[in-house]
């Protein structure tokens, strides 16, 4: 949200797919094993040690695209900082107990239906969500790509949008 502050959008390289996908993954990897019932990826994906994996191999990915993995970094370091202390952000340097839920759908619709610190990040996340959309007026698929794909300052990757109709991604 401080990245929509005009002053800080201006000056900041902040690639904002990345800085989403970033912000995502440690649970989208997570949910997914847990769903699969493969086994709880929270311990591995929920820690620094993936925080400074993921960031580098993005990085060699990108062969050193710095607003893409940086904004990547932005995005997990800040997951991890709004699920602190229940994290294992140590993991496997120090031992935590974890505890493994079979069916954790009903676990999770409970906690967001009793508990209100929950209920307001969730309400709180919806809110500037919708005060995004609003105000970069992002009511199409064409705008949300182009929102999340503007150019970044060094020039490394840029949308070009042709009459609206189809949009090209170019790189130097």
């Amino acid at each position: 949200m401080i990245f929509e502050i005009p002053r800080v959008k201006q000056k900041a390289k902040i690639h904002r797919l990345s800085l989403i996908i970033g912000s995502a993954i440690p649970d989208i990897i997570d949910k997914s094993m847990m769903f699969l019932r493969l086994s709880s990826g929270r311990a591995y994906f929920h820690s620094l040690l993936f925080v400074i994996l993921s960031f580098f191999v993005l990085f060699a990915l990108t062969k050193g695209n710095k607003p893409i993995s940086f904004s990547f970094l932005l995005g997990v370091v800040s997951h991890l900082l709004l699920d602190l202390p229940d994290i294992p952000l140590f993991y496997p340097f120090i031992a935590y107990d974890m505890d493994y839920t079979h069916d954790p759908f009903p676990a999770w619709i409970n906690t967001l239906l009793t508990n209100l610190i929950v209920q307001i990040t969730e309400i709180t996340g919806a809110l500037m969500i919708v005060y995004i959309i609003y105000k970069n007026e992002l009511y199409s698929m064409e705008a949300i790509v182009h929102y999340l794909t503007l150019p970044s300052k060094d020039g490394s990757q840029f949308i070009e949008l042709e009459n609206k109709s189809h949009i090209t991604i170019v790189e130097d």
